[in-house]
């Protein structure tokens, strides 16, 4: 029972968990705690078909407390579960036992001693702000080829279960049952001979520009739009009965790039200054400006499937050269979600960047289209400590503020003993988007106890090395050949050579003297020089590995690589980063036997 641990762990004392029915009358002198759909909740008023899904009524009887939230069938770790119950119980821990989960797993897990906790009277019913709050597990990101390199069996079993609990006491989940993703990646085999006029028309030619090849659509068609509704239907989606349906229009990996004259008409004046933002080698510096003509298409797939269900909704990405806001004037309304989905534009950011990309987003919010953060920028970084508050928070709560309905973020890589402030603020400020970034870190650095001003100076020194490094990140991955999510690990000796580590050591040294005599942050101070020592061993390894330089072998970095996978071996159970994480990056960035070979990298799905 997860209160009743929390409850141990901070007070000592072990509450007693029964079901109701062994609750006397006798016994109700003492205070309770009512979790869930009880008889006494139901006596109290609580109205339980009055709660939506993922919501909790929270009420003081007396001198009892009722939580009794929305819950639905299904794992309790599962997102799509409504799990109000449990969120109530998560709420009960944030406010008043001021309980934060920093990583997965009890060291992870900061819960300030209290000798008594006093909740005051409580009639408040909670519900989630935005309706989907989900960051993708990076479950499937390993190397199939160098297992070895990643989490024995066991261990990531143990990891993603601990992770998986980790997601849901940060409140994780989703109360809108959305289905989506690049729609139409098998469409060609299946209808380019009777169909091609649903396809891409480029150089005269319908379809994929080689056999084989992504290809996006030809999206302004009248017929695709009445195909794709036409399949929303046949799966059963199309019922007025039901509650708002999802109708998945999302276009496949890869540029808009249909020239017919129909899309072409569709098209908004580009905007003057959007040349000057679009990286000059990146898959989208040669292509037209298309927003409005995606924009427009997705209004009117939503006007056709609204004919069968007045609750459609249309899901799309605003994403490669149809990311920039529209500038036609297009309104859209709610029933059209837009992923906000940057196919670049990592951090860190120039100033005249990062204001760029906040205005597209709010050119986004002017359609009046419910939007969606679908970012790719925590693929960034590999387990190196690539520290980027300030840009994240400074973005999200802009966003926060103007039509952001809920998140979807490309993954959680978790590389928790480098990048923990990171990550502490992507879960914090889906809870709490008004909150401070200042504040949200300030409860991460207070679970290092006496240490806490220490680990902000090592996590500040290197939020600093990552913004004053912003042009170095940019020319080394070029010249390498890197990419900023899928091989990183070509370039990490270079952007962190083996001096650079030297003053993080010495900031979290003083940390450890700090920190004695406080036993619990003394091993969470541990755990961050376990994960920069394995940074620095990933290094190592890059610097005689990397794909990047023609002069690396396999023998000539076996040492290190042995070095680093028997590190691994002896702290896989430490959770300082997802290992598998770092073996799926590794396995194309580096000279491994068999597997590894330089090629071009695709963009993340």
């Amino acid at each position: 029972m997860e209160l009743g641990w929390h409850i141990q762990k901070a007070t000592g004392f072990q509450p007693a968990i029964v079901t109701e029915s062994k609750v006397r009358s006798a016994s109700l002198d003492k205070a309770h705690v009512f979790l869930g759909d009880t008889h006494f909740a139901r006596k109290a008023g609580i109205n339980f078909d009055a709660l939506g899904p993922e919501s909790c009524a929270i009420r003081t009887i007396g001198r009892h407390l009722c939580i009794a939230g929305h819950d639905t069938p299904g794992s309790p770790l599962d997102e799509n579960t409504s799990a109000g119950t449990l969120f109530g119980a998560y709420e009960l821990l944030d406010r008043y036992f001021a309980v934060r989960w920093l990583w997965p797993g009890e060291l992870g897990t900061f819960v300030p001693r209290a000798e008594s906790v006093v909740v005051p009277a409580q009639d408040c019913v909670v519900t989630p702000r935005l309706v989907q709050r989900h960051v993708r597990s990076a479950a499937g990101l390993r190397a199939k080829d160098h297992p070895e390199m990643g989490f024995t069996a066991a261990a990531a079993e143990e990891y993603m279960s601990a992770q998986a609990a980790f997601l849901r006491r940060n409140r994780m989940g989703r109360r809108i049952p959305a289905n989506y993703g690049h729609a139409f990646v098998d469409w060609w085999q299946q209808y380019g001979g009777e169909h091609p006029e649903w396809f891409q028309l480029v150089n005269g030619k319908r379809g994929p520009s080689r056999p084989g090849g992504r290809f996006s659509m030809c999206i302004s068609n009248p017929g695709l739009h009445e195909e794709i509704v036409s399949q929303w239907r046949q799966h059963g989606n199309g019922s007025q009965e039901h509650p708002p349906i999802f109708v998945n229009a999302v276009e496949n990996d890869i540029p808009g790039q249909c020239e017919c004259d129909v899309c072409k008409a569709l098209d908004g004046p580009e905007p003057s200054n959007y040349r000057k933002f679009i990286p000059s080698k990146s898959k989208i510096a040669g292509k037209p400006f298309v927003s409005d003509r995606y924009a427009r298409s997705w209004q009117a797939i939503q006007q056709i499937a609204a004919k069968y269900n007045s609750n459609a909704v249309v899901v799309g990405y605003a994403y490669m050269n149809y990311f920039a806001a529209p500038t036609s004037g297009v309104k859209l309304g709610s029933n059209i979600i837009i992923g906000f989905c940057p196919s670049s534009w990592f951090y860190p950011r120039s100033d005249e960047d990062q204001g760029w990309i906040k205005d597209q987003w709010q050119g986004w919010a002017k359609t009046d289209a419910s939007l969606l953060m679908r970012t790719n920028y925590f693929l960034d970084g590999y387990c190196m400590p690539h520290i980027f508050t300030n840009q994240f928070s400074d973005e999200f709560q802009k966003a926060s503020s103007n039509g952001m309905i809920g998140t979807d973020f490309d993954s959680l890589t978790g590389h928790w003993a480098t990048q923990g402030p990171n990550i502490y603020l992507l879960m914090r400020l889906q809870m709490h988007p008004d909150v401070s970034a200042s504040s949200i870190l300030s409860e991460y650095y207070s679970a290092f106890g006496p240490a806490a001003d220490d680990v902000k100076k090592y996590f500040d020194f290197w939020e600093a090395y990552t913004s004053n490094g912003r042009t170095r990140l940019h020319d080394t991955f070029e010249a390498l050949g890197a990419s900023r999510w899928r091989s990183w690990a070509k370039a990490a000796h270079a952007i962190y050579p083996e001096e650079s580590f030297a003053p993080a050591e010495a900031l979290l040294d003083r940390a450890v003297s700090s920190a004695k005599g406080d036993q619990e942050a003394s091993m969470r101070v541990k755990f961050l020089q376990l994960g920069l020592q394995h940074a620095k061993l990933c290094s190592q390894a890059a610097s005689k590995l990397t794909l990047g330089d023609p002069d690396s072998s396999y023998e000539r970095g076996k040492p290190e690589l042995q070095a680093l996978l028997e590190f691994r071996r002896a702290h896989e159970r430490m959770w300082i980063s997802n290992l598998n994480h770092c073996a799926w990056v590794e396995s194309t960035s580096w000279t491994l036997p068999g597997a590894a070979v330089q090629s071009q990298d695709p963009g993340p799905e």
